[in-house]
């Protein structure tokens, strides 16, 4: 009798052990559960934001267009703003899609890894491809404010620096895509101009992809 009640004590501080273990588990995973969800929201409310902020873009663009749709380089600088608008809201949306689906409580830690890998370079990819049209965008805007605020017709007071300019612009969006496409395919991935590109997707989202990398480690 002696034995059988060493057993079963040794069974009973045994499932005590594994219930301790469990709890301690679960102590050191919530916190980090917790802030990768508190960053995936952040993200998502900051797309919101962003969304908002484009759709007055897009209208303001539109109803520019439309106003001097009868002088085709305004037509054309409005219509180039209004479609440009339009991409950001989709980029803006699809992010914040895709944030609330790797936010699946549901998802075992694995999947949330993949799909934030994928939300992270969704992100760094629509981050190139929303900031690389800059280096034209940026005058087709000043186009629109200047003969809407000021009345000033830039393309009329100087077509050829206007078209120079935006020449030079696409000849530098153009070579910073190539760039960029040689970066991601030939250089290693601790590489400085590598990292750079990573970083597009933003400190929080890396954050969260680390605090996911520790769950899975510790559930192994």
């Amino acid at each position: 009798m002696e034995l059988d009640e060493l057993k079963a004590a040794w069974a009973q501080q045994a499932q005590r052990i594994d219930q301790l273990e469990v709890l301690a588990l679960q102590a050191w995973q919530q916190p980090r559960q917790a802030s990768v969800r508190r960053r995936l929201r952040w993200f998502s409310g900051l797309q919101l934001a962003w969304l908002l902020v484009w759709i007055v873009v897009t209208v303001l663009a539109a109803s520019f267009w439309v106003e001097h749709r009868q002088m085709p380089h305004l037509l054309l600088s409005g219509l180039v703003v209004h479609i440009y608008g339009i991409a950001a809201i989709w980029v803006s949306v699809t992010r914040a899609l895709l944030a609330v689906h790797v936010d699946m409580a549901s998802a075992p830690v694995l999947i949330q890894q993949q799909r934030l890998a994928r939300l992270r370079r969704f992100t760094a990819l629509s981050e190139l491809g929303l900031g690389l049209p800059w280096f034209c965008l940026w005058l087709l805007a000043l186009q629109c404010l200047c003969v809407q605020w000021l009345g000033l017709d830039l393309y009329a007071m100087a077509p050829a620096w206007f078209l120079g300019s935006l020449g030079f612009g696409v000849v530098v969006m153009l070579g910073s895509i190539a760039a960029a496409r040689w970066a991601m395919r030939r250089l290693p991935a601790n590489h400085r101009l590598q990292r750079l590109l990573d970083s597009l997707s933003g400190q929080s989202l890396s954050r969260a992809q680390q605090q996911l990398r520790e769950l899975q480690q510790g559930l192994q």
